[in-house]
């Protein structure tokens, strides 16, 4: 039985080798719905008898997992670079921390403003597009949902009211890509 839950974050990023707008500062608000494909409780007297898992426990989970690191936060790509000017802005260092910096970069005609309290920035060993956070939150989901006996199917990331990104484990034992077949040694074996 699949069963799903959604739950909206709003959320800032950039892809910095895109050819075209998506690589400058923007946000979205997207909406992540978690699939959860798995048996039905039947344990007469359970809480959540007649149920895959509770919605609520199930929003929980996404709300401790995705909302409580990612809601209005900054996802960047570790390699960014742009970097090093937003881990001064996580770290939350003041005028005076950063003061030779911003000499340099005003030097430059670069304007910055200097924030004195600490940003939420996240930084991902992925470009943060929408296929690599949907991936990225299933692989976070999956343990803690194992631990409670349940197994997620996906994690659908809606990153604007037309687009859509999912990510679903194969069912296959082995990749495609791995496998080796020697076409002459198997037509050798059928054709006898």
């Amino acid at each position: 039985m699949l069963v799903t839950r959604e739950i909206d974050i709003d959320m800032g990023h950039r892809v910095p080798n895109h050819k075209s707008k998506c690589r400058n500062l923007h946000g979205h608000r997207y909406t992540i719905e978690v699939g959860c494909d798995d048996k039905v409780v039947d344990t007469q007297g359970a809480s959540d008898e007649g149920m895959v898992i509770d919605f609520s426990d199930l929003k929980e989970i996404m709300m401790d997992v995705i909302d409580a690191k990612y809601d209005h936060g900054f996802v960047m790509y570790e390699k960014d670079n742009f970097k090093p000017m937003f881990e001064m802005m996580g770290y939350g260092l003041g005028t005076t921390d950063c003061q030779q910096i911003y000499e340099a970069v005003d030097k430059a005609s670069v304007e910055i403003t200097i924030l004195e309290k600490e940003q939420k920035i996240i930084f991902v060993p992925f470009i943060p597009t929408a296929e690599n956070l949907s991936k990225h939150w299933y692989e976070l989901l999956k343990p803690v949902l194992q631990e409670r006996g349940i197994k997620i199917k996906y994690v659908k990331v809606k990153e604007t009211p037309t687009t859509t990104a999912t990510y679903e484990e194969s069912n296959l034992l082995v990749e495609p890509d791995q496998v080796n077949i020697d076409v002459e040694k198997l037509n050798e074996v059928t054709n006898g």
